[in-house]
């Protein structure tokens, strides 16, 4: 239980800060390199490092998921999924902090958003719940011999993040709608992994 309430919102937080990190430092890479400053307007369009930084934090889920939360607290089966669902929700409730901090914005001033800001933090926190999730759910439902079970793990999670971002950045009049649609199918899909596997999750 300890590992749950401790670990998994430690092992959130972190790896929330080590994608950030990660992003800045391919940030740097690419202003040296391609002397092109990443700035923050790069998230308002569908660019290779918006690419680059979906598959980043999947990745730094799949880290925790495989090496903190299976590897080191050894959890199994529900206790695993449960871990997952903290370590996503500390995983958002960071990156929602990170977003606010750089408007210059305060946690309390969060009821003084408008309503469109206060659906797409939530549906940050939701995307980061069940993206972990569903890391959790691949990586408990197939053997661990499976070749390339990393990129096969992270691929289908980055995509749907790769999709919400995409959404996101549209802006249109159903976009509200179709975030919605792509975390319900979303959370499906993590069911759907469970119920098909049950008897053989790890």
């Amino acid at each position: 239980m300890t590992s749950i309430l401790l670990g998994a919102p430690l092992a959130g937080v972190l790896m929330a800060l080590a994608s950030v990190a990660a992003e800045q430092f391919l940030a740097v890479v690419v202003n040296i390199f391609y002397r092109k400053e990443i700035i923050f307007e790069v998230y308002n369009n569908l660019t290779f490092f918006l690419v680059a930084s979906a598959i980043i934090e999947e990745s730094f889920k799949y880290f925790s998921a495989v090496f903190i939360l299976r590897g080191y607290f050894n959890l199994n089966r529900f206790k695993f999924f449960a871990a997952s669902l903290v370590a996503g929700s500390f995983f958002g409730a960071a990156e929602i902090f990170l977003i606010l901090l750089t408007n210059r914005k305060k946690i309390w001033d969060i009821g003084s958003l408008d309503s469109d800001t206060l659906f797409s933090l939530s549906a940050i926190g939701l995307l980061h719940i069940l993206t972990f999730f569903l890391i959790s759910a691949l990586i408990a439902s197939r053997e661990r011999n499976v070749r390339f079970l990393a990129m096969r793990t992270v691929v289908p999670p980055a995509f749907i993040h790769l999709l919400f971002n995409f959404l996101v950045i549209q802006k249109g009049e159903f976009t509200s709608w179709l975030v919605g649609i792509v975390l319900g199918i979303t959370f499906l899909i993590n069911i759907s992994i469970i119920i098909f596997n049950i008897r053989k999750l790890d």
